[in-house]
């Protein structure tokens, strides 16, 4: 009897355990699977071409490497109506930049053109201003990997003292008329993809 005993709560005691483990191998690997392709990834960069200063002057393009989630520093060259133009700097992010967020706002500095005087008919006038630009963005992703998207800046230049003497000439040469008001804030939108 007692051996009766023991092997029944031997056999009891398997059967629960055999019952415990999962039926299906397969669906242990899916879970594993799909708990892993939800994880927050490490973006390396981005690339894209946009219009305004942060693109490199009216239209351009910009690479930006990732060095940490919350951070990005970038380069971009682009076309400023009569020559070519660049700009370099770095941001931070409130969030990280991965799937997790389809939304990163954003504040920057960079270096680079932050204005430009032109007279239609007097080259004399053509002239690219660089210098420091501070400013606030928005990178929004779209998508289930959200991988490319827009990007929205807002920038503040500060201009160097030959801008304003430049525009000062050009306002008081009687052959140039209707010179433009400067206006103390540029913005700037691109379509990116990341990488």
């Amino acid at each position: 009897m007692k051996s009766r005993l023991i092997l029944f709560t031997t056999a009891m005691f398997t059967a629960g355990v055999a019952i415990a483990q999962p039926l299906d191998t397969d669906s242990t690997r899916y879970k594993v699977k799909s708990i892993h392709e939800w994880s927050p990834e490490h973006r390396w960069g981005d690339a894209g071409a946009g219009l305004g200063i942060d693109y490199g002057g009216l239209i351009g393009v910009k690479v930006t490497f990732y060095p940490m989630n919350y951070m990005g520093i970038f380069a971009a060259g682009g076309w400023e109506f009569f020559a070519f133009a660049w700009n370099v700097g770095v941001f931070g992010r409130f969030v990280p930049a991965n799937r997790g967020h389809a939304a990163r706002p954003y504040l920057k500095v960079m270096y680079g053109v932050n204005g430009v005087t032109k007279v239609s008919g007097m080259t004399s006038y053509d002239k690219i201003f660089y210098g420091w630009t501070v400013g606030a963005g928005l990178e929004t992703r779209f998508g289930k990997k959200r991988k490319s998207g827009i990007n929205l800046d807002l920038n503040v230049p500060f201009r160097t003292p030959d801008f304003f003497n430049q525009v000062n000439t050009m306002k008081s040469d009687p052959d140039v008329t209707n010179v433009s008001s400067i206006i103390p804030i540029t913005i700037s939108v691109g379509y990116v993809i990341e990488y």
